[in-house]
């Protein structure tokens, strides 16, 4: 099973969650097969960090293949916005992982669980 890693996932790690963690060493491990959208690495790197958090930050980033919008996400995305109205960042990341064919990894089952294309888990 191949899994698409949302930010919250990646942020919940850095703030020390340790179910997070456990997720992320068996990826890093490579006992799990995992990607992340070029919107999540941006949606970290936005985030207000020290010098020192940015090296881990970058590290952990670097785990990942990190998937481009491509033009096809781009217009599956604009499809999931039209249908299920859930914001931009939301229906980039379900369209990658709906082209990837893979299973979403995420803590905001609220804002995923209503987009029937895509298979979403919560850890």
């Amino acid at each position: 099973m191949r899994y698409l890693v949302d930010t919250n996932i990646l942020i919940d790690h850095l703030r020390g969650d340790a179910k997070a963690g456990l997720f992320l060493e068996e990826i890093e491990k490579e006992k799990l097969s995992a990607f992340i959208s070029v919107i999540t690495e941006y949606e970290v790197l936005c985030g207000k960090f020290s010098k020192k958090e940015g090296v881990e930050i970058k590290r952990l980033l670097s785990i990942f293949p990190s998937i481009s919008v491509t033009s096809q996400i781009a217009g599956k995305a604009a499809d999931f916005y039209k249908k299920y109205r859930t914001n931009i960042a939301d229906a980039l990341i379900a369209s990658t992982c709906y082209y990837l064919d893979c299973v979403l990894v995420t803590r905001n089952l609220k804002h995923f669980q209503k987009i029937k294309e895509i298979s979403v888990k919560s850890i």
